[in-house]
């Protein structure tokens, strides 16, 4: 099957199976699967909602929410309206009594942080039910826009964000169709003596790096989010390296590493520096970090159009 079909199966297949799940659109009482595979009852429209996490507050304000949304969580910085929202909770943990002050008759969170999910069962005891969604690749992100959408009334605005996401991955798929699959090293951070982060299978930015035409090299030996030596990426050796800054700085440092100068990527040019941003979000702008990707992966097919996310060049 072409690339372009195959993902655009995927991801229509994967929304599909959301569908139905909450009964006749704007009905309620309703009930919704979440990530944990609980059947979360909702007794009737929610209007204060709790939502804790970048992530879940980035879904929220694309299904315009935002008017609803009592409180967040999290190390939230976008968008503007969310920053101005009271917060709850932190990298200490989240206080019960802190949550429930605000009255909220709907909590969305993630599993990934332990520190927030025992939220669930304090709230469950009190009558308030709780969406816990997982975003672990861009199919999950479409699916959780439909299932946030459908536990809070709000199908059509998920039905619309889900398009333009899909239509902006299907520009992609298409540009690269048929173009060399590169293999690529992703740098979510470097830290001091060596070390450095990125990501394995089961992780968003894996996910996104195969949407924009590449192979993570690390995709086949880590699982999630990892910290990895030099000699680990020599070994690997890819075409590309993409670096994730918050404060982008000159590749060519990348470069002169030490003993990095052997390395595929560097002999070729093939350095990139990008702004972090949200592209460790797994929110709707995911596919502008597949857009950026795409660019860095393949810039040959990306000359004619300009570059909107361009921080740091190549080395």
């Amino acid at each position: 099957m072409h690339r372009r079909d195959m993902l655009g199966h995927m991801l229509l297949a994967g929304c599909a199976a959301q569908a139905g799940a909450a009964g006749a659109a704007g009905a309620f009482p309703r009930e919704v699967v979440d990530a944990l595979g609980r059947r979360v009852r909702i007794e009737r429209r929610p209007e204060r909602l709790l939502v804790v996490f970048p992530s879940n507050v980035e879904l929220a304000w694309a299904l315009g929410l935002g008017e609803r949304v009592a409180a967040i969580g999290g190390t939230v910085r976008w968008p503007p309206e969310a920053v101005a929202k009271p917060r709850i909770g932190g990298a200490l943990g989240y206080s019960v009594e802190a949550a429930a002050a605000h009255r909220p008759d709907l909590l969305v969170l993630t599993p990934a942080h332990q520190s927030a999910l025992h939220l669930v069962d304090a709230f469950a005891r009190i009558g308030t039910p709780s969406l816990v969604l997982a975003h672990p690749d861009l199919p999950a992100v479409l699916r959780n826009l439909a299932l946030l959408g459908q536990a809070t009334g709000c199908e059509d605005a998920a039905r619309r964000e889900q398009e333009h996401m899909q239509q902006a991955l299907a520009e992609v798929a298409q540009r690269v169709a048929g173009a060399p699959v590169r293999s690529v090293y992703l740098e979510t951070a470097a830290a001091a003596r060596g070390a450095y982060q990125t990501m394995g299978r089961g992780h968003y930015a894996s996910d996104a790096l195969r949407w924009a035409g590449g192979r993570n090299v690390f995709a086949d030996t880590l699982q999630g989010a990892q910290q990895v030596s030099a000699e680990a990426i020599f070994l690997h050796d890819p075409q590309v390296i993409i670096s994730l800054q918050q404060v982008p700085r000159d590749p060519e440092l990348i470069a002169r590493r030490p003993g990095w100068s052997r390395l595929r990527a560097v002999r070729s040019g093939r350095v990139v520096v990008l702004e972090r941003g949200h592209k460790l979000i797994p929110g709707p702008r995911q596919v502008q970090a597949v857009q950026a990707y795409a660019r860095a992966l393949h810039p040959e097919l990306f000359a004619d159009t300009p570059n909107p996310s361009a921080a740091g060049g190549g080395a």
